[in-house]
């Protein structure tokens, strides 16, 4: 396709409906997102500045959410101002076909959608982690509850909670088992808190007491730990330990897919992240599939104007987000296989574009 003047025409009202959206969802997500944390900001005395980082950060996740959004808004108003203006029937009389005007909409949501694979799987989890780790060293979240780790084939390490950013853990137990039956507690170490000492590389026991259990439990033996008893060292660091418990918005498409491997190598039930994993890339593509059904909707005179194309827009977007959630919720009780759950609200929605081209196009 040759690129005339009125591609260039369209491309660059679309792009400004895109942004001027954008530009409006971001500032009301973090006006609402902003007065629900302020009394926690100012409880823990966060400066100005982190604050500003806070939401640097945080506004990759905004625009991951609702780009679908923006493009669906920006095809229906740049479609339906060029259908009030009469812009349209111009353009057709001339010979312009429905899917010759439609393509430098569908270019630009293209161009976008494969610029969101790597958005959506690499830049966004970095962003993601930065905004833990924010809440984690102003303690306003960034802690994990009820940790347990295997740390050998006879002991289990458990943890109350944990914080990343303080490297601190606290209601600790490790429990030692008889190798032979793996059922039999013989002995149980109980500490009120856990930090990590980097100098050498072994974490610190609070408060520890060592209990020794025999088949005879009135001779079961309890003493506190000593001082040089109480480093212990683990097979888990404070970084390991992040990275085994990292959520989903944090790992990047090759982490994700790293664990998924891991995952099924040790036999244990992927269909949650194999979801997640495979929905980062449909989400992707949504802001194709909504173009295809803005465009065509919008190109027909209507009255309401642009206050009908919003109330359209968030209709959708609703009617999406909720089949979507409807949808992963199969997925990841193993009801349906995790590409067909990823995949489903697209084919939909695709399904739904294609009839209002066709009603369209007549």
């Amino acid at each position: 396709m040759i690129m005339k003047r009125i591609d260039r025409y369209i491309i660059r009202q679309f792009l400004v409906s895109i942004s001027v959206s954008l530009i409006a969802f971001i500032i009301l997500y973090v006006a609402i997102d902003l007065m629900e944390k302020l009394d926690k900001f100012l409880d823990k005395h966060v400066t100005g500045m982190t604050m500003v980082d806070y939401y640097i950060n945080f506004t990759p996740q905004i625009i991951a959410l609702i780009l679908p959004i923006a493009l669906l808004l920006g095809s229906l108003f740049t479609a339906g101002r060029m259908s009030s203006n009469n812009e349209i029937i111009a353009l057709r009389s001339s010979g312009m076909s429905l899917y010759r005007f439609m393509a430098p909409f569908v270019l630009v949501a293209v161009i976008l959608s494969l610029g969101s694979i790597y958005f959506d799987g690499w830049i966004l989890p970095r962003a993601n982690a930065r905004v833990l780790a924010i809440q984690g060293e102003n303690q306003i979240t960034g802690s994990r509850f009820n940790l347990h780790l295997q740390e050998s084939a006879s002991s289990i390490v458990s943890l109350g909670d944990f914080s990343f950013a303080q490297t601190k853990a606290n209601r600790v137990s490790i429990q030692f088992f008889d190798p032979a039956t793996k059922t039999h507690l013989i002995k149980r170490i109980d500490a009120t808190s856990m930090t990590w000492d980097s100098t050498k590389n072994k974490w610190l026991l609070q408060g520890a007491v060592e209990r020794d259990f025999s088949s005879d439990s009135s001779s079961d033996q309890i003493r506190p730990l000593t001082p040089a008893e109480s480093y212990v060292r683990f097979s888990f660091t404070p970084l390991a330990l992040r990275e085994h418990e990292m959520h989903i918005e944090e790992m990047t498409n090759t982490q994700l897919a790293e664990r998924i491997a891991i995952a099924k190598q040790t036999g244990q039930d992927t269909n949650h992240d194999l979801v997640d994993y495979h929905s980062k890339y449909a989400m992707a593509f949504t802001s194709l599939i909504v173009v295809f059904f803005g465009v065509p909707f919008a190109s027909r005179k209507k009255r309401g104007g642009l206050s009908l194309e919003f109330s359209v827009a968030i209709f959708i977007s609703f009617i999406f987000l909720a089949f979507t959630k409807v949808s992963q919720t199969f997925g990841y009780s193993g009801l349906l296989s995790p590409i067909p759950t990823a995949w489903l609200a697209n084919a939909l929605f695709l399904i739904v574009a294609i009839i209002v081209i066709a009603r369209a196009q007549k």
